[in-house]
């Protein structure tokens, strides 16, 4: 397997790996975080890239720059999706009347008034739905309009999207079939296609409470919120020690549930719950229960037996080389209640541009093998941690407290390639120093540190009660969120070593 190291120094904006469509971009200090966080100038000005859904792409940039010139258009913040259906949903959702929509054979270019709040909203909306064209569509338009002389060599595959259905399936486990995996242009995306469906079926149920089961990653969250609406009830439980409070909420609220949605392992504490104690619940009011097991990949954590959908981000482990947005959802052939949902989200999802489906074809074939080698190097990482002086808390797969719901799962050594840690002393100087690629994303074959709060949460910290929220969650400001790589276990941990050593 090819190796691409995060130890060592990166600097401001660079991309890992070095490629034209790398996911991962570096933020070496906390003075790089804020101003990323604030969009100073100095700071964004270095980046000519970020993780895709953050930042618009280069290639992105350059077609718009392209429709500009060709329309004689100004003054208008551009947004390219892959299809209309997502465009116009994002309009209807934020209630946005003055907009300029231009379709082109393969994608919808959207203008807006720039610097509105307008604008605003539909970034967010970008971010957290996943519709954007992916830099590879982009590449090949600039391509055939002569804009670029070049690209990127990608194997090619007969039929790529069954030989990625086959594997995703193998991957999830028994009672999966590859004629059941829906493959999308992102983690994100297939999340929000899935929950608009689940969303309008529960309506026609009657079912109008959907529970969200311990501390979700932003965009899941945002997603819940933005289909929902204020109209409708989410019920946000944090704390899967307990399920005393998830059994009372089935007591009073019983058929009206119309499904939980939960991260298993949770990102970024990594905390298990006793998903077969949910499953009985959900079977008592016929309600459904996606599960999304990304954080320890679908290869470690079985959990299709007892899951309606899970929803997949490939952009981690299967595409392990870093240059890559896509996902996945399987329907478990058990299922009723995933089954009927799936031709209608299939209607609804950006299924991947065919050049990322090669690209995630050329890397999957060594997925189960990294899986396996980041395990191993992971427990052998989070020994080291669990034992420095100077770190505080970890966070991992087998923590104390959920270890044991998480073994039925995957079994001993399975932990995935995360690890969340908080350190005893100062974060900025530990951050500062610490000699590793500092970046958002997980799953890569270089290791790589992410400060998760800075880069998910950083409006709650701007203030008491987001301060508060977080607290109550049990997540630290200064919580770094680790990805091991292929790199030699030894080198990771001496590399950490000499960050605590230096804050002290």
């Amino acid at each position: 397997m090819k190796k691409v190291s995060g130890l060592g120094e990166f600097a401001l904006g660079q991309a890992v790996p070095s490629r034209d469509h790398a996911v991962c971009v570096s933020l070496p200090t906390v003075n790089d975080l804020v101003g990323y966080e604030k969009k100073d100038p100095k700071t964004l000005s270095a980046m000519r890239s970020g993780y895709p859904r953050f930042v618009q792409h280069r290639f992105l940039r350059e077609l718009i720059r392209l429709e500009e010139k060709n329309s004689g258009s100004t003054g208008n913040q551009n947004f390219l999706f892959t299809n209309s259906k997502h465009c116009l949903d994002g309009l209807e959702k934020n209630s946005i009347q003055n907009y300029q929509i231009h379709e082109r054979e393969n994608y919808t270019w959207l203008q807006l008034p720039e610097g509105s709040k307008e604008a605003a909203n539909i970034s967010s909306f970008v971010q957290h739905t996943g519709g954007s064209l992916s830099s590879r569509q982009a590449e090949e338009i600039l391509l055939s309009h002569g804009c670029i002389t070049d690209r990127e060599s990608i194997s090619d595959n007969e039929n790529p999207s069954q030989f990625a259905r086959k594997i995703i399936a193998e991957v999830h486990g028994e009672g999966v079939s590859e004629d059941k995996v829906l493959l999308s242009s992102s983690g994100a995306n297939a999340f929000y296609s899935l929950f608009q469906t689940a969303f309008q079926h529960s309506l026609e149920k009657g079912k109008s409470i959907w529970i969200r089961l311990g501390w979700l990653y932003l965009d899941t969250i945002e997603t819940m919120e933005l289909v929902s609406g204020k109209e409708h009830e989410i019920i946000a439980l944090t704390d899967l020690s307990n399920l005393d409070q998830l059994k009372e909420i089935f007591s009073n609220y019983g058929d009206q549930i119309a499904g939980v949605v939960t991260e298993f392992p949770t990102n970024p504490l990594l905390q298990s719950c006793d998903l077969e104690k949910v499953r009985e619940l959900c079977n008592r009011s016929n309600a459904l229960l996606i599960v999304d097991p990304t954080m320890a990949s679908p290869k470690n954590v079985k959990v299709a037996y007892l899951s309606d959908v899970l929803v997949n981000s490939l952009t981690k482990y299967a595409s392990w080389q870093g240059d890559l947005m896509i996902g996945s959802l399987v329907f478990p052939d058990h299922s009723k209640l995933g089954t009927e949902l799936f031709e209608s989200t299939k209607s609804l999802i950006c299924p991947p541009f065919k050049r990322d489906l090669l690209r995630l074809c050329e890397q999957l074939p060594n997925y189960p093998k990294f899986v396996e080698k980041t395990n191993q190097t992971l427990i052998q990482v989070v020994e080291f941690l669990e034992s420095h002086p100077a770190v505080k808390k970890v966070f991992w797969a087998y923590q104390k407290g959920s270890d044991e719901f998480f073994k039925q799962m995957a079994g001993d050594g399975s932990p995935g390639c995360v690890v969340s840690f908080e350190v005893k002393g100062n974060f900025e100087s530990f951050y500062n120093q610490l000699q590793m690629l500092k970046s958002p994303s997980f799953g890569t074959e270089f290791s790589l540190c992410c400060p998760y709060v800075y880069l998910a949460h950083y409006k709650l910290l701007q203030t008491k009660e987001g301060l508060e929220i977080l607290n109550k969650g049990g997540i630290s400001p200064h919580l770094c969120r680790l990805s091991v790589g292929l790199e030699n276990p030894e080198d990771i941990i001496q590399t950490l070593q000499d960050a605590l050593q230096g804050m002290e």
